[in-house]
């Protein structure tokens, strides 16, 4: 009964589990002489539910769309003529809220003023009147990545693994800054171009991490001494911040950042992340905290509670985690033959 349970619970969890759940997207809108727009629209290749531009409605399209792949995105370049003057206009992005997704919208006009607004699913439109919206680069960048690890259920599964594997606090602190380490190196290297990003291999291999973590989760109930390998599992957990920095930096890498930015946007990403990691480990901590009390009279129900609940989320840890390594692998099966692995 309890395996049959299992099934169903990893059923319910991989149909709405997403291989790639933070494609980032780019807008560039140039404004140019007598009401014409020069539109570039970047969006990734292999984006499972793509956003789209929505144009103001007084606008329409002045000649064929100019499409070409790129480095694993698709990009169209065309220009619009739009009958309104340009500070009435509003540009939106649909879907982002479906595809789990944000996108930089840049502005550049005629007076060569500009101006740069990340948008997601709760601010997903521009107009040009709207002079400094959307805060300082750095600022945006901690939002986006907050908002990346937070719904980045890969990154956040391999952070359960470690606290399911942690025997002291200390322990869970020296792991999670190796990670921390781990991925800040990958991030600044593929932002920097020292090397390539690889984005369906890294999220094969960061799925592969999930399941790993899974597997020695389950050594530590079975009473397995970690502790003296523990210097060994430092470099493991390390390395795979490594891997998990490759899918940080696709998010970076897609928007085509210009070098001014590329210092405050890389600060504020990493902050994000470091940021919604630690809330996602307060808030496991505090619902641990908070059952222990609720059963502090009923201490057999408590240890029984807590060994079911280990039980049941390395199994969830492990089959979701086959799952995306399937579906990750016929993706990257696919992307070796379009060239953007």
């Amino acid at each position: 009964m309890r395996i049959i349970s299992y099934v169903l619970l990893f059923m319910c969890l991989s149909s709405t589990a997403n291989a790639h759940k933070l494609a980032p997207s780019l807008l560039e809108l140039r404004e140019l002489p007598s009401g014409v727009i020069g539109l570039m629209w970047k969006t990734p290749l292999l984006a499972a539910s793509p956003p789209a531009v929505v144009l103001p409605a007084s606008c329409r399209t002045l000649d064929r769309v100019d499409q070409t792949i790129n480095e694993g995105a698709v990009v169209q370049r065309y220009t619009i003529l739009c009958a309104e003057a340009v500070p009435a206009l509003a540009f939106s992005i649909s879907g982002l809220s479906a595809s789990r997704s944000a996108a930089l919208l840049r502005w550049y006009a005629n007076d060569d003023s500009e101006q740069q607004m990340l948008l997601g699913s709760d601010e997903a439109s521009f107009s040009p009147a709207e002079r400094g919206t959307g805060g300082p680069p750095l600022l945006q960048f901690t939002g986006l990545g907050i908002k990346h690890i937070l719904i980045g259920s890969d990154h956040l599964l391999f952070v359960l693994g470690l606290l399911l594997v942690a025997s002291n606090r200390y322990r869970l602190l020296v792991w999670i800054s190796a990670f921390t380490v781990g991925h800040s190196i990958t991030l600044l290297l593929v932002s920097i171009g020292a090397i390539p990003r690889w984005p369906a291999l890294a999220e094969w291999l960061i799925a592969a991490s999930v399941l790993v973590m899974a597997l020695y989760a389950d050594r530590r109930r079975d009473a397995v001494d970690l502790d003296r390998h523990s210097k060994s599992f430092v470099v493991l957990v390390g390395a795979f911040g490594l891997l998990h920095g490759l899918g940080f930096a696709s998010v970076l890498e897609e928007l085509m950042l210009p070098r001014g930015d590329m210092v405050p946007a890389l600060l504020g990403f990493n902050i994000g992340i470091e940021l919604g990691q630690i809330f996602f480990i307060a808030v496991v901590a505090s619902l641990l905290f908070a059952t222990r009390q609720l059963l502090a009279g009923w201490p057999a129900w408590q240890a029984q509670s807590f060994a079911l609940a280990r039980v049941a989320t390395m199994y969830v840890m492990g089959s979701v985690a086959v799952y995306w390594m399937i579906d990750r692998g016929l993706i990257l099966f696919e992307a070796t033959f379009r060239g953007v692995y």
